[in-house]
């Protein structure tokens, strides 16, 4: 397991900044997950076999698109100058076996630069110190990722409350555009791993988060989360 843990974190320093930084915050102790030991080292597989399929078909895919994997879900993120990439990605995250489901938030436009990587480092970080100086957050049950100042939230919420206080904590911080939910709630199931690998079809880009899962700032903390409908600040 050490050898696995150890090959993540240096695959992550070659990928996109939002994977690298959020593999090694967020994977602080497996066994204290709430998703487990197990499970927690079969997303590090699914994670690192995506990136180097990613790495063998497109290099520059590689690079461009960020990938977060929580209890065999998967989550990519990124900026691509071509549609068929996005298709692209999204197959080549399904060859992994143990993959429920792949939620494609990939966008086409520029690809990021230093000073997008910067703030998304900062953005991540300063989430992270947030949630795991709330005491009544599960820190370590959450993963994080910032594209262009969109935040990206995967894991396993206790209930609707504690979810509640990530976005909040999210969206309070500075220069936060959006904050994107893809968090499971504890009482709610988990998809089944399909027998055969879906087909994928082309699709529109995905210009900006479903806006039933977007949080932005100035949207009113007091609000339950499954009310909140905004859509990303420009």
């Amino acid at each position: 397991m050490a050898a696995l843990l150890t090959l993540s974190l240096m695959t992550a320093g070659c990928s996109p900044v939002g994977t690298a930084v959020g593999v090694a915050a967020t994977t602080i102790n497996l066994a204290t997950q709430e998703r487990g030991l197990v499970t927690g080292v079969d997303d590090n597989l699914i994670w690192v076999g995506i990136n180097e399929r990613m790495l063998r078909t497109d290099s520059s895919l590689f690079q461009k698109v960020s990938l977060q994997v929580h209890e065999g879900r998967v989550l990519l993120t990124g900026f691509v100058q071509q549609p068929e990439h996005r298709v692209l990605a999204t197959e080549l995250a399904w060859q992994s076996d143990g993959v429920r489901e792949v939620q494609n938030e990939i966008k086409l436009g520029p690809s990021l630069g230093a000073d997008d990587y910067a703030e998304d480092v900062w953005l991540i970080s300063r989430l992270r110190l947030k949630l795991m100086a709330d005491s009544q957050v599960r820190a370590n049950n959450y993963s994080i990722d910032s594209i262009r100042s969109t935040i990206y939230l995967m894991g396993v919420a206790q209930d609707e409350t504690e979810l509640q206080r990530v976005v909040d904590h999210a969206r309070d911080i500075a220069y936060v555009a959006a904050v994107v939910n893809r968090v499971r709630l504890l009482r709610d199931p988990l998809p089944p791993v399909p027998a055969e690998k879906p087909i994928v079809a082309a699709a529109p880009p995905a210009a900006a988060p479903a806006a039933d899962n977007v949080m932005p700032p100035q949207a009113p903390a007091a609000a339950p989360v499954s009310e909140i409908q905004a859509t990303p600040l420009p």
